[in-house]
Formats: C-alpha cells, structure tokens, sequence
C-alpha cells in the first residue's frame, strides 16, 4: 500500500520533482536532503508520534529503505535538518498540490456551490510551563500574587471548506507580542501573490471583525463572510433593530424550524467605510440524546449572525452565505480536529520555530496526498467501512513486508 501511494504521488501530483526545490542550509551534509524530508513524510503517513518513534522505525534493516533510500537519518539529524530548513519551497509544494487538485477536479463540493471558500483560523499547537524558544509567546496562568508563566505557540491557518478531502493551503505563526489578524494578514499577503484567484470568500471568527484586516482582504479581492457576536457593536444593534421589523424567510427541517432574516445597505461600522449586510439564521429544532443512561430529548436554538461584505458589491444568496459560515467548522473538525486527535498535530517533534513550521507544513501535505489517495486511487471494496487510522495501518504494513528496491518509479 506504502509503495502504491509512492508511485500514485510520484506520477499524478509531481511529488518527487516539487521536492527537488526543497532545500536546507546544512554544509555538505551526510544525509541527502530528500531523505530527511521523506523520513518525516513517511512518520506523518504512517502515524508515528515522535521522532524517536521514527528513528527506532529507521533502524530496522531494510524497512525504509525502499521510501528514503539506503542512507537514513537519525531524529537528531532530522531535527538538525529541519531546524535549517527553508519553509517556503515546502509552502510551494502545498500551493502547487492545490492548484493541482482543483484542476484535476479531485476536490468534491458538499453542497452545490460556484465559489471557493476558505477559512482563516488560529490554533494553538504547543504549550508548556517549562520549556521555551524565542518565537514562545507568554501568557500567566496563575494568578498576580502567585504568577505561573506559560509559553505557547499560535499559529493562523488557512483551510479550504466546503469541499473533501481536507486542503490546508498555509499557515503563519503568532509572533510575541502580535495579534492574529497580524500574522494573518501576513498569511493572506503571501498566499494572494501566489495564488491571486484560488480562493473568492473567507470565512472567519467574530475576532476578524477588524476594519484594517477587512479593508486589506477587500483590497485583495476576497469576500468576507464574519461571525457577528459583540452586541455593543453599532452594526450588531442596528442589525438587530431591522430584525424585529423585518419578516424572516422560514423553512421547515426534519425536527424543527429555520428562520433566515437578511439586511443590507448597514453603513453602522464607519470605519471599514462601505455599506455591510448581515445575514442572520435562527434554528429551532430538537435533538435527542442519552443522558445517564437514558435517551432524553430536548429543544435546542442556535442563533446565528454573520456580516458579509464583498468588493465588488455582490450579493450571494443568503442561503449560501448560511453554508459559507457554517462551513468554518470545517477546519475546526476535518481540520484541527482530525489532526489533533489522529496525527499528533499537537505533538511537538522538536521545540525549534522553523522546524515546528517546517514538520507541519509536511504533515499537512501528507494529510492531503493519502486522503486523496484513499478516497480516489483505492477501490471501493478496500476502503469502504474503513478508518483512516485502519487504511494508515495498511501503509506500514508495506515497511513490514519489504522485498522491494524502492517504491519510486525513479527513486530520489
């Protein structure tokens, strides 16, 4: 299975040639670069939790040979190599895998839609009373008569929603002393100038809600779909007085109601100095659970606000503008969620800022590349009724069974 998506990578997604370009400032080293990075692809497709996992994997003869070659690393020289490492070819090889699956149409919508959609995010991906770098952001726990500093690392990430299999496109840490519509803002710079017209809409948390971030993201030409919350806002009140004059549009659900108000031309948010519509759902609908060993049912109401804004003045339907909002759960559940619980995205491999970078970059890449290669390369029979922790187990099957060269066509 391992050598399959070896060879599926390899010929369909250019894996092999975009590695090329990746590189780091090691001085004549005596492990060949691709096999430090195929080292830690290998870890993240197959699951493994720490580099000294890895490496106790590495030191069974003839096991990964065939996937990184006949010299292979140490976790200090993976750590070593990864600490020198130039992000940005490896943020080039997630940029290229996304332009290649949307134009292979490898990406399947979940609901009808014309517009792409990604989410804009922050995580927190390591934290530790005891253990710090120069990037660590500091925060305290305890209280001001008995401090207890903590340090943590915060990353904002940028995900395409509304569609399978999962695609991160990037992702920019928090620096000490910044807020995440800074890094942000750096993110969407960067990811702009690379792919101007992959993405048409952002969606994020009532924290974007921000006039400077919103006019740069106008300026760069995305829509802008942001949970409304503060109700000391000017736009939240004066939304909400045109809701109680404004008749909504209701449709019925399975076991409950929905109600969808949508208002436009709001001019109350003066500082982003253009007209917002906010579009605001109210579901009523009840959900039966088991509580103490009993099924219990009981009525839940969620209610929803959102302010859009575009640049060009458009106007999507409010329906769509409902799944655009709910869609940033995407991230938090096919994305943050599956990647904490199930590849160890919470794992610190090695406590080194451009190596944190640097081993997530490839653990998103390797989130895409075998989901894509589960969901369209594997018959139906193999994969149906199947985790991905169980397909993961088929993966180190093949280091197991060597009696193989290489898994590559023309082997790095």
């Amino acid at each position: 299975m391992l050598g399959r998506l070896a060879r599926y990578i390899e010929r369909r997604w250019d894996f092999l040639n975009m590695l090329k370009h990746v590189h780091d400032s090691r001085q004549n080293p005596t492990i060949p670069t691709p096999a430090i990075y195929l080292s830690v692809f290998g870890m993240h497709s197959i699951r493994l939790g720490s580099l000294n996992g890895l490496e106790q994997q590495l030191q069974i003869p003839g096991r990964w040979e065939p996937l990184v070659g006949s010299v292979k690393p140490s976790a200090d020289a993976v750590a070593y190599a990864m600490e020198r490492c130039d992000p940005e070819p490896l943020r080039m090889m997630l940029a290229n895998t996304a332009r290649l699956a949307k134009r292979k149409k490898a990406f399947s919508r979940l609901y009808p839609d014309t517009y792409w959609v990604g989410a804009l995010d922050g995580i927190e991906t390591y934290k530790s009373k005891k253990g710090c770098c120069e990037n660590c952001c500091q925060r305290n726990v305890g209280t001001d008569e008995k401090p207890v500093i903590e340090y943590y690392h915060r990353e904002v990430v940028l995900q395409v929603v509304g569609v399978t299999p999962a695609c991160i496109l990037d992702e920019e840490p928090v620096l000490p002393g910044e807020t995440e519509t800074t890094a942000a803002l750096r993110l969407l710079e960067r990811f702009h100038a690379r792919m101007p017209r992959f993405l048409d809409v952002l969606t994020m948390d009532a924290f974007y809600l921000q006039a400077p971030f919103a006019k740069r993201a106008l300026d760069l030409g995305y829509g802008l779909v942001t949970i409304l919350k503060q109700e000391n806002r000017d736009l939240y009140q004066d939304a909400e007085g045109l809701f109680q004059i404004t008749k909504p549009d209701t449709a019925a659900l399975v076991n409950g109601t929905v109600e969808v108000w949508d208002v436009k031309g709001l001019t109350s948010w003066s500082q982003l100095g253009r007209p917002v519509r906010v579009v605001r759902e109210l579901k009523k609908y009840r959900k039966r659970e088991r509580v103490a060993n009993k099924w219990v049912e009981r009525e839940v109401i969620e209610d929803w606000r959102w302010a859009v804004v575009f640049p060009d003045g458009q106007q999507p339907p409010a329906n769509i503008i409902r799944r655009w909002g709910h869609a940033r759960w995407d991230e938090e559940t096919r994305g943050f969620g599956e990647l904490t619980q199930h590849w160890h995205l919470d794992h610190c491999y090695h406590h080194h800022p451009v190596a944190m970078l640097a081993i997530r970059l490839i653990l998103y890449l390797a989130l895409f590349l075998t989901s894509v290669f589960f969901q369209r390369n594997l018959r139906p029979e193999i994969r149906d009724g199947k985790t991905r922790l169980h397909l993961a187990g088929l993966l180190a099957d093949d280091l197991v069974r060597g009696g193989v060269a290489s898994f590559w066509e023309r082997p790095p």
